[in-house]
């Protein structure tokens, strides 16, 4: 399910900007001094103090790379996916994606889906009986449907996620953007805590679909393509021995140029319609929030 990502901030004594620069830049210094001495465990927590501050594609980038080496998965994919969605044209969005569409794949051929919960504010987050103390949370788990609480100073908020294979399932109980909660900072704690989701679960499965099918016709139209050039070339070459006749020769060269044009068309066609396919079905596994 494609939804909102919310970067963690909190309403009440929100920092300043300069504040939030200074408390991001020492926390995120600090972490990538742990991340440097092999201590990704204590990077993790420094990052994710940073990201309290402000959250950035860097920071975002460096918590997946920091959770990838402690052997979390499902947090990785949580925070490629962030850091996706805060700079899509990066240069490395494309080797994200990749890591992205491979924890995915991977936990779609152990039978298992990704649950994603953001909520920012809350004191504490339960997913099906496991408690967390406080947002994000990632894991991989089995198809099925997940009750999903998170307590804020208002009270608890609960809803329900219905996890597929291989896919992805995410709740964010705070969907406004950090500007918008410290100009609205009067708004009642129920209003802040309402959250959004989506039940139907990501249409990242249509998009699958279409793109599978459209590498298999790309493929289909390729093969012909490139069987019709490779005789094409073989009656062009034929077309240049001078030891059978002129008239013959005349012959493979027309039988060359024949085969030539909707070789090159189903070649060029099917080409496009299979990386086309390609990236669908990478975007299928990736879907980063907006």
């Amino acid at each position: 399910m494609i939804v909102s990502l919310l970067a963690c901030a909190v309403v009440a004594g929100l920092p300043g900007e300069a504040e939030g620069e200074a408390g991001y830049a020492d926390y995120f210094a600090r972490a990538e001094a742990m991340a440097a001495k092999g201590e990704d465990a204590a990077a993790i927590a420094l990052y994710r103090e940073a990201e309290l501050y402000k959250g950035t594609p860097e920071s975002a980038k460096r918590l997946g790379k920091a959770y990838e080496k402690v052997g979390d998965g499902a947090f990785a994919t949580l925070y490629y996916r962030v850091a996706l969605a805060r700079a899509p044209e990066a240069a490395d969005a494309s080797v994200l994606a990749q890591q992205v569409g491979t924890f995915l794949g991977k936990a779609g051929s152990d039978g298992k889906g990704l649950v994603e919960v953001f909520a920012a504010r809350a004191a504490r987050i339960t997913v099906q009986g496991r408690e967390f103390p406080a947002g994000p949370v990632a894991l991989f788990v089995a198809p099925g449907e997940y009750e999903v609480e998170a307590v804020f100073p208002s009270g608890k908020r609960t809803t329900r996620l219905r996890v597929k294979s291989g896919q992805v399932a995410s709740i964010n109980f705070e969907p406004l953007q950090p500007p918008l909660l410290a100009a609205e900072q009067g708004l009642p704690e129920a209003v802040l805590a309402k959250g959004v989701t989506n039940d139907e679960g990501p249409p990242a499965n249509v998009v699958r679909i279409v793109s599978i099918i459209a590498m298999v016709a790309g493929v289909a139209a390729a093969a012909p393509g490139i069987a019709l050039g490779v005789s094409s070339a073989n009656d062009a070459a034929q077309a240049r021995n001078t030891a059978i006749s002129r008239a013959e020769r005349q012959e493979f060269a027309n039988q060359a140029n024949a085969k030539a044009v909707p070789a090159n068309a189903l070649m060029i066609g099917g080409g496009v319609v299979l990386v086309g396919g390609v990236a669908g079905l990478i975007y299928s596994f990736v879907s980063p929030p907006k």
